[in-house]
């Protein structure tokens, strides 16, 4: 009788366990691979806009040091956007892949607590260092197209994609 009467005070209480325990309702994934397909095209952007700076670098005279100094300021800043973004990307595609909608949450979470919009800052100082070189070189018609040429893969391309994501990671926290 004892027995019966401790399962029946267990019973409600292992369905309340077993219930916050189960994994969450399904839903439809954040992203997708039009995402990570849009971020390499970007990364690939910005690689190229890399590869042009150090074949520049690379074909100055070894005397020009503050011209050397000044490709090399350009060439580091686009790397760092470019490696601020692989992250992005990683996070992205490994989300995609996940089963567990728990995890795809918490990922989403992270990216949107954490990295997207810091991102979106570090982002637009890298593209503002590029323009200071143009400032600060008036006369010197590549830095000016640098500048451009950030401004439109940084400012253009990158910024409206972590924009868009920040906004769906934000949909999924109501």
């Amino acid at each position: 009788m004892r027995v019966r009467i401790a399962a029946r005070a267990v019973f409600p209480l292992t369905l309340l366990i077993a219930l916050a325990l189960a994994p969450l309702p399904a839903r439809a994934a954040v992203f997708d691979e039009n995402d990570t397909s849009r971020l390499a095209g970007i990364n690939e952007a910005i690689k190229s806009f890399e590869d042009d700076v150090s074949s520049a670098l690379h074909d100055l005279p070894p005397n020009a040091a503050e011209q050397i100094e000044s490709y090399a300021y350009v060439e580091l800043n686009l790397e760092a956007a470019h490696e601020r973004l692989n992250t992005i990307f990683v996070l992205l595609a490994v989300s995609i892949y996940m089963d567990s909608p728990s995890d795809q949450l918490l990922t989403a979470n992270v990216m949107h607590a954490q990295l997207l919009p810091q991102s979106k800052n570090y982002l637009n100082e890298k593209r503002a260092a590029i323009a200071s070189m143009a400032a600060a070189h008036p006369d010197n018609k590549t830095f000016a197209a640098y500048s451009i040429r950030a401004s439109a893969v940084l400012g253009d391309r990158a910024t409206p994609l972590l924009d868009e994501l920040y906004r769906r990671t934000g949909d999924l926290r109501r």
